[in-house]
């Protein structure tokens, strides 16, 4: 199993394809398993894939205090250079998203694109879009996956999301049975208490040709974040795609079709 051994986390990535490398990071409680449903397969690029700390097959979780995005960062210059890769096109679905503009903004010069899809912080810790989580994580502690589940799917939120966004609804029920996606519920509190950049007057210096995809009827993921991006970053293109409350095969599809033509507008211009 092929594994970076950064400090005390053992990062575990895969590799996949041929062509320009482009490193590509899940969600906050995902993991390679989960992303490769929507991005394996691409083709012309050398695809990495890897599990954030605290997540999926990826050993060992650090200091809470660490789990931010300046280090997630970090892990992907670290992932890179271990791979020898000295410039990629970087990506990230949500916390993937932030990761990488947190990435971007460290390391300008290591990055030939940027993806951020679905983004679900903007330069504030703790987005109400995401107050969610560490009560979730506050409740399974308390009472128990299972119990906890029950009275979580009893909630007025859920009762709504079930009806308005019922992709949102089961991905926030994976988070009581889907275990294994997680190494422990501290992600989901620490995490959110961290922001990808402080000041959109940052994102101003960035000259990175820029993909950013959002979708509308997502409440972890504000469409209203990828405009607010799209027009703080030079250049920026943003699309609109289904979500997967809409059709999880269309999400899938118009995903892939935006990032394939993303890509090869990069080859073809020589970027």
């Amino acid at each position: 199993m092929p594994t970076l051994t950064r400090n005390d986390i053992a990062l575990y990535f895969e590799e996949s394809g041929n062509g320009p490398p482009f490193v590509f990071s899940h969600g906050l409680g995902g993991s390679v398993a989960q992303i490769k449903e929507l991005i394996d397969g691409l083709p012309n690029v050398r695809l990495i894939l890897f599990d954030n700390r605290g997540h999926g097959k990826t050993s060992g979780v650090g200091d809470p205090g660490q789990l931010n995005f300046a280090t997630m960062a970090d892990d992907v210059a670290a992932l890179l250079d271990h791979l020898a890769i000295s410039v990629a096109v970087v990506g990230g679905v949500s916390m993937g998203a932030g990761i990488s503009l947190a990435f971007a903004l460290k390391y300008p010069s290591r990055v030939r694109g940027l993806v951020l899809s679905r983004p679900a912080w903007l330069n504030e810790p703790r987005p109400p879009n995401l107050a969610v989580l560490p009560e979730i994580a506050g409740m399974i502690e308390q009472f128990g996956p299972e119990r906890a589940l029950t009275l979580f799917r009893a909630s007025e939120l859920y009762t709504l999301w079930e009806k308005t966004a019922p992709e949102t609804a089961r991905s926030l029920v994976d988070m009581f049975v889907e275990r294994s996606y997680s190494a422990d519920l501290s992600i989901y509190r620490s995490i959110p208490k961290s922001a990808p950049f402080q000041s959109f007057d940052e994102l101003e210096m960035l000259n990175i040709p820029t993909i950013i995809l959002a979708n509308q009827n997502d409440p972890l993921h504000p469409f209203a974040y990828g405009t607010r991006l799209a027009a703080a970053i030079p250049g920026a293109h943003l699309h609109e795609f289904p979500s997967k409350s809409e059709s999880l095969e269309l999400h899938r599809c118009g995903f892939r079709e935006l990032i394939g033509n993303f890509l090869n507008g990069l080859r073809e211009s020589g970027n």
